[in-house]
């Protein structure tokens, strides 16, 4: 089981930043997988799949990213809004390259990257 201080640690790395109510609910659902984690991985490739897991959850909130930060006189911060689409692959990528028995399948968010397509049919007739 991942805690909220271990998954804000690890999200805050990866440059992502969520409000406490919100991590602590996806990592209620990180942890929801325990069960088929401890069955088929070690402990720390189960810490892995949880985090990777986390991240992609994180990444689907929203596309900005801290990309610098500095010190405790002048703070500043800096955030990157690009290549939000190739974060998410990577990420993907990671989570199922190590959950080889799908654990965490059900719990990835829809792709946010791929385009919606609708369509409009319209039709005229009459009689003559």
């Amino acid at each position: 089981m991942i805690t909220v201080e271990q998954a804000q640690q690890y999200l805050q790395s990866q440059g992502i930043e969520l409000p406490d109510f919100i991590l602590a609910a996806l990592v209620e659902q990180a942890n929801s997988i325990q069960e088929c984690l401890d069955a088929n991985y070690s402990p720390a490739t189960a810490l892995l799949i949880q985090m990777y897991l986390l991240a992609l959850m994180g990444l689907g909130q929203g596309d900005r990213y801290i990309s610098s930060q500095t010190a405790p006189s002048g703070a500043s911060r800096s955030f990157r809004y690009q290549g939000f689409a190739d974060r998410w692959r990577g990420s993907l990528a990671l989570l199922r390259g190590l959950d080889k028995h799908g654990c965490a399948t059900g719990l990835i968010p829809p792709d946010p990257t791929k385009p919606a397509y609708a369509g409009l049919w319209v039709a005229k007739g009459g009689c003559n």
